[in-house]
């Protein structure tokens, strides 16, 4: 048992600390100069406050109790950790001790004072994704990993990892299927680019187009992803379009693009854009990026699923392995009979072929 005299944290301590230091750094000025925001400051704090407390404990200045909420709250976002890591492949072996894992972190949350509804609920839902995949799947390893990235898909500003980009391209470029490709949420187009040049290389491509969907309206998050000096240079505000950057980075694709400046209706939307809508004919690739939320899943599945072809059009859902993305794994698990899985590239993209609506 530890000494009275040493600090033992709990779970209001430890949350008003955090509230504090968010107040804190929130309120602290900020210079666009400078290459922290305060996502970054705070991560820094905490880190800082957390290496003292490792150093405390060395030193034998504070107990380690493995069930207070500090201790708790780390092996909470190592497991969180885990299941991100295997949503990245999602090999078999893995499912066994994944499962064991969750079951013992909810276990422990059970008598914590860190019993938080939210983080029950996100493990859980893992659970129940683990549990029904558990049955033998139709799951394939694409081909994409030898496919090359040329000079203007990498000057392309992107959220995706490299084999994410790769396995876009691979799957444009074999695809044997009839219809275009859409793609919904595209960002600056490094996705677009690789799609277009798979699309370019397919023999049977005919004449395929790839449409493009997306607000293309800039908010203050997508700074985390302007390393390009270009883009940096040019200082989008919020609420400003970045269309015409967009066609930049995607000028040598522009005859197999056809761009749709829009936005999915699902009772929430704020920007005063046109409804996505779905004119064309048969769908044989939809690239699912909008958002991971489901309502927007809902509103897609509205719009574009009459023109998908039963046994052929194949949905990658890009947002699928994200941690924010439960509600992205329960949609296609409520679809089982309609999306079989079908590919599963490295990073958070999970492709599914459309077997046909049920009667």
């Amino acid at each position: 048992m530890a000494s009275s005299g040493m600090h033992q944290p709990d779970v209001r301590s430890f949350a008003k600390d955090l509230e504090v230091e968010a107040i804190r750094t929130s309120t602290g000025a900020t210079d666009a100069g400078v290459g922290f925001s305060i996502s970054t400051l705070r991560e820094m704090e905490l880190a800082r406050r957390l290496c003292q407390h490792v150093h405390d404990v060395i030193d034998g200045r504070s107990f380690f109790d493995r069930y207070a909420v500090n201790a708790m709250c780390m092996r909470v976002l190592l497991m969180i950790g885990s299941v991100q890591s295997y949503f990245r492949e999602e090999l078999p072996s893995d499912k066994a001790r994944l499962l064991d894992g969750l079951r013992g972190i909810l276990n422990e949350l059970e008598g914590s004072n860190l019993c938080d509804p939210k983080i029950r609920s996100f493990f859980e839902e893992a659970v129940r994704y683990l549990k029904a995949a558990s049955a033998p799947e139709t799951l394939q390893r694409p081909g994409g990993e030898g496919e090359e990235l040329s000079e203007a898909v990498q000057r392309i500003p992107t959220m995706l990892c490299r084999e994410t980009l790769r396995y876009y391209k691979w799957l444009a470029r074999t695809f044997e299927g009839a219809g275009d490709i859409v793609e919904l949420g595209s960002w600056m187009g490094s996705s677009t680019a690789c799609l277009a040049e798979g699309l370019s290389q397919n023999l049977n491509r005919e004449r395929k187009a790839i449409h493009v969907y997306d607000s293309f309206i800039w908010r203050e998050w997508m700074k985390t992803y302007t390393e390009d000096p270009e883009l940096r240079a040019a200082n989008i505000r919020a609420g400003e379009s970045f269309l015409e950057y967009f066609w930049n980075y995607t000028e040598p694709y522009r005859d197999l693009i056809d761009v749709h400046q829009s936005v999915l209706r699902t009772g929430t939307e704020q920007l005063a854009l046109p409804a996505t809508e779905w004119g064309g004919g048969e769908i044989g690739i939809l690239v699912m990026d909008f958002a991971h939320d489901r309502a927007s899943n809902e509103a897609m599945w509205r719009v574009f699923g009459p023109s998908f072809r039963s046994g052929s059009t194949i949905v990658v859902f890009n947002q699928f392995g994200n941690i924010p993305a439960g509600e992205v794994r329960e949609f296609c698990r409520e679809k089982v009979q309609q999306l079989v899985p079908l590919h599963k590239p490295y990073g958070s993209a999970k492709a599914f072929r459309f077997q046909g609506f049920v009667e």
